[in-house]
């Protein structure tokens, strides 16, 4: 069993989380949790995940519909300014303007890997934790490291990492922002890569990814028996 990190939240954190878990709220339908901090919200989204579906419905399916809420969450905490400036100032989006190149996209600018992974750490440590730039696979700068992830820590489940994390974090950065971004967790160490301006590899196809649920799960323990849940953690 790995050493439990102590996180001190800073006052911006904890602002940040509680803005974040009203928005998680209102996107799951009123899922909400007494629960105070990071705790309260893996117990948000562990409900969200392991909810009992409507006949018709499938976990593939429900799946999808985490990554929306996760979406839909992180663009609300964005408000409706940052996603746009970001758009035309670090993926070179043409805005509407008239034109025949509205919307085409001529970037990344090259220092849109670089400088995403300087602002990060300070608007997402009450997610994740402490975080560092560093390179990327490739070498060059772009990367960051999260030494101890909080919200892998906390919740001791393959299944939120994969569908309130690393996917939906990916899908938001390609399709709002304009940037592509590979989220690599290790679930022996608990540390966690983001590379951005690094196409992700499909997690079906990634070797590195493990299969099935991590031991002592409890959101394993409340989908027992329950059919068809194994795509929760691929």
């Amino acid at each position: 069993k790995l050493e439990e990190l102590a996180y001190n939240d800073s006052p911006l954190d904890k602002l940040l989380l509680s803005i974040f878990r009203n928005l998680v709220t209102t996107h799951t339908g009123g899922v909400t949790s007494d629960i105070p901090g990071i705790k309260g919200l893996l117990a948000q989204g562990r409900q969200y995940m392991t909810m009992e579906l409507p006949e018709g419905v499938t976990y593939e399916d429900h799946t999808k519909a985490q990554h929306t809420m996760v979406k839909n969450t992180l663009g609300g905490l964005m408000t409706p300014v940052l996603p746009p400036f970001y758009r035309i100032f670090m993926s070179g989006i043409v805005p509407k303007l008239g034109t025949d190149y509205d919307g085409k996209q001529i970037g990344p600018w090259f220092y849109a890997p670089w400088l995403t992974s300087m602002v990060t750490p300070t608007f997402f440590g009450f997610l994740v934790g402490p975080s560092k730039p560093n390179r990327r696979s490739d070498g060059q700068r772009g990367g960051l490291v999260v030494e101890k992830c909080k919200f892998l820590q906390e919740s001791g489940c393959k299944g939120l990492c994969l569908h309130q994390c690393k996917l939906p974090a990916q899908e938001f950065f390609k399709e709002e922002l304009g940037l592509s971004l590979t989220v690599k967790p290790n679930f022996v160490t608990q540390e966690c890569q983001w590379s951005f301006g690094e196409e992700p590899v499909d997690v079906v196809e990634d070797d590195s990814f493990p299969k099935g649920c991590l031991v002592g799960c409890d959101s394993r323990k409340v989908m027992s028996g329950r059919k068809s849940t194994d795509v929760l953690c691929m």
